[in-house]
């Protein structure tokens, strides 16, 4: 018998029987973001005020040969050059609640309200870090892009690094989730003796070659895949100058308040030869 068939079926049209709300409701879906605290975030206690961090580059030191008589050329450790962090990603994330609504919800919207604005600038500043991606390496690309990851480009991205004398330590690879799915199916990433794949952080898949992997839904698209990227943490700097800064503006005489988050920070890629991009197979 289907409810349109009810008897007597005038109750429910008359008010009879209530619709119910639920005092619990339905969070907007997060990406997964897992860039920011894999990149470098030396500088940010350095940088009080000012809108632009310089950091000197100091050069490589070689030895030579010593000839008995002979003064050996001097070396020159500093090179003038320097690297520019500036500070110029201003995000805001307002959203506006009537006091009637406030005061009539069932459900703390301020609170809902925060996390949401809150969200919505870490994904911001998480997004800033991902487009420097593909700058990475001379801005040459690993891969194919639409065309799944493998054991030869992950042997291959571990190689690169290798040969730029990159430390193999404070490495990440970093990936969506069609890589994932890819390397579920190289048997070296699922054997346990391959080091664990068990890992407590948002978006951290496990490891292979010693490397911890992480899955982020929040990687800059390229064409069909996204641009995903092994690198050191050296390989990219941010300056949080002003962290996520979450607070409720009352406007009494709109009967309004406004749950405001907004954040300052740079991004930089300081070491080009520390990361390398490459292709996955879909957004």
């Amino acid at each position: 018998m289907s409810l349109s068939s009810r008897v007597p079926s005038a109750v429910d049209s008359a008010g009879f029987v209530p619709e119910l709300w639920s005092k619990k409701a339905l969070d907007a879906v997060h990406s997964n973001l897992v860039c920011v605290p894999l990149v470098d975030h030396r500088w940010e206690s350095e940088l009080k005020y000012g809108d632009t961090m310089n950091v000197g580059i100091l050069n490589t030191v070689n030895a030579s040969e010593v000839v008995v008589g002979t003064a050996g050329s001097a070396l020159n450790h500093a090179s003038g050059a320097k690297l520019q962090i500036v500070i110029d990603q201003w995000y805001q994330a307002p959203v506006v609640i009537d006091e009637m609504t406030m005061l009539q919800a069932q459900i703390s919207l301020v609170n809902k309200a925060s996390r949401e604005a809150g969200y919505a600038i870490s994904k911001q500043m998480d997004t800033s870090v991902n487009a420097l991606f593909s700058t990475l390496g001379s801005s040459t690309v690993l891969g194919a892009d639409g065309t799944a990851v493998d054991d030869d480009l992950l042997i291959s991205l571990m190689e690169t690094l290798d040969e730029n004398d990159v430390p193999r330590d404070n490495r990440a690879l970093i990936g969506d989730p069609s890589m994932w799915a890819d390397i579920m199916k190289i048997d070296k990433f699922v054997r346990s003796d391959y080091g664990s794949n068990k890992g407590s952080e948002t978006g951290k898949i496990g490891s292979i070659y010693g490397c911890p992997a992480y899955i982020s839904n929040n990687l800059t698209a390229a064409t069909t895949g996204a641009y995903g990227a092994l690198l050191h943490r050296d390989a990219i700097a941010i300056i949080a100058q002003q962290k996520i800064n979450i607070r409720k503006v009352d406007e009494p005489l709109k009967h309004q308040s406004t749950i405001l988050a907004d954040a300052l920070w740079g991004v930089k890629e300081m070491r080009d030869t520390f990361g390398k991009a490459f292709y996955t197979r879909k957004k």
